[in-house]
């Protein structure tokens, strides 16, 4: 079978590119194919074209979540550039905000928050209009599921802070739209005031939905 490069954002952070292998290593366990990590920014040597020299050709599953410029522009870059190599690669579809990732997220709601608390889905947020509506729908897709109230906070929106909702709602649990850690969601949980909670990033709950991605894109 052909293997399968999963694509993350990348991070500054220590713990990032751990917790990623830990999600490339529950979904092995899920296809019949190896599967290798690539980043598309922070660390020169797992990018796209260093990673498919090694696997040869292969299936690109993106870690994104949001249909904003990186997935629009920087991973077709990055694809075009790792084929000039002489590697064949296939474009799977990003992990996005369908049901399957609500269905993730609201189970990590309701296992982590308190009764009493209100969910906010937490992301890095998008310029692009459409991407940030996807995820207003996802946080609103979320709540339905879960049983509760799910407001949505981009960490880039400079209107509204988290100061902000914590002012609206009172008690918050902190749920992020995160594959892996970062320094954005590092900001964020220090900002959170006694009484409000978080979740941990979502890393290998996501294995599943990589593993979906990487089935409905015919191989190679």
């Amino acid at each position: 079978m052909t293997d399968l490069i999963i694509l993350s954002h990348g991070s500054r952070h220590p713990r990032a590119h751990a917790t990623v292998q830990r999600l490339a290593d529950a979904t092995a366990r899920l296809v019949p194919c190896g599967v290798h990590v690539a980043h598309l920014d922070f660390d020169p040597e797992r990018t796209l074209s260093a990673v498919a020299q090694r696997s040869g050709d292969a299936v690109v599953v993106p870690l994104l979540f949001a249909g904003g410029f990186h997935t629009r522009f920087d991973v077709p870059n990055q694809i075009r550039q790792a084929e000039s190599g002489g590697v064949r690669l296939t474009l799977a579809p990003s992990l996005g905000a369908g049901p399957d990732v609500a269905a993730v997220l609201s189970r990590r709601l309701r296992a982590d928050a308190a009764e009493d608390s209100v969910g906010v889905l937490f992301s890095v947020g998008s310029s692009i209009a459409s991407s940030q509506a996807a995820m207003v729908a996802l946080a609103d897709a979320v709540g339905r599921a879960a049983g509760r109230d799910v407001d949505f906070l981009s960490a880039t929106n400079m209107a509204r802070s988290l100061d902000d909702v914590v002012a609206e709602h009172g008690r918050i649990h902190l749920l992020p739209l995160f594959v892996a850690e970062g320094l954005l969601l590092d900001q964020a949980l220090a900002r959170l005031p006694a009484g409000s909670t978080a979740s941990a990033p979502l890393g290998e709950a996501l294995a599943g939905v990589v593993a979906a991605r990487y089935r409905a894109c015919d191989p190679l």
